[in-house]
This record gives C-alpha cells, structure tokens and sequence, in this order.
C-alpha cells in the first residue's frame, strides 16, 4: 500500500465518522419513562432526576409517546425535569434534551406526582446519552487505521 492510498483511506474515515455524528446531537440525553398508577388511578406528572446536575439543560422535546397527550416539560432545577400530560392510568414517554457537560449522564430517581383516585404505582425509566461528534470522529480514525495497517502488512501466498 502506497503513502497516497494510505493517507486517502484515512481521509475517507475521518468523513464518514464525522458524517454520522452531527453537532446537533452532541451530548444528547435521551430518556423513556413508563408508568403505570395502581388501583385504577391517575396521574398528570412524572419527575426524573438525572445526575450529575446539570443546569441550564437545552430544549426538551418529545421523541415519541403512548397513551399521553398535552405534554409540556418543565425544568425544575438543575438535575430535575418534570413531564406534565393529562391525567391517565399508564403510558409511555421517550424524551431527548441537550446538557452542556461531556460527562455521562445517569438516571437518580423518577417519581409520579399528580397521582389521584388510586395509588402510587410503577415508573420504569432508561437512559442513554449520544455521544459528542468528537468521540465518534476518533473511533471512525482508530477502525480505520487498524484496517489500513492491517492491509498494509497483509502477506500473499504463493503457490
């Protein structure tokens, strides 16, 4: 393998990670909470606490959702997003925000609240966080150097 084709399989890694992993998704936070209210109640908020706190959060918006209408997020402090719908039994809720720090974000605790006619029933909530374009960019280099120095030591055989 020549330097010019070696330097070309590179480049050419470098674009396509970076390709992938759009600014726009830097250090997204993406969560989703299932919840269920206990002896045929209701519920009108979920609170989800995230750790380490961070403040001020970028814009929440809704990914997808189940059985929920009238949603509006609420920041309530700088580790704390509250989801408000019209009251009902169950749901689900996915839900993507962007935080300023590059640190993993971990899940504390979620809570309903707003809970009436029944009792406190079950919230389930995951999360992941995309990661920054900087992280992908340098995976993308290291496969693509493991590939072209593997090609470039790659041995024939002659029969």
């Amino acid at each position: 393998m020549t330097k010019r084709s070696l330097f070309l399989t590179l480049a050419a890694g470098l674009l396509a990670s970076v390709a992938f992993a759009t600014p726009s998704q830097a250090n997204t936070v993406v969560t989703t909470a299932n919840f269920t209210v206990n002896n045929g109640g209701t519920a009108t908020d979920i609170e989800v606490t995230y750790t380490p706190g961070v403040d001020p959060i970028g814009p929440i918006s809704t990914v997808s959702s189940v059985g929920l209408s009238g949603i509006t997020y609420t920041e309530i402090g700088p580790n704390t997003v509250e989801a408000s719908f019209t009251a009902a039994s169950s749901g689900s809720l996915v839900f993507q925000f962007n935080t300023g720090t590059l640190g993993p974000i971990t899940f504390s605790s979620a809570s309903l609240t707003g809970v009436t006619s029944g009792t406190q029933g079950t919230v389930t909530v995951g999360v992941a966080t995309v990661p920054e374009p900087t992280s992908i960019a340098l995976l993308g280099i290291g496969m693509t150097g493991f590939l072209a120095f593997r090609r470039l030591f790659k041995r024939t055989v002659v029969a």
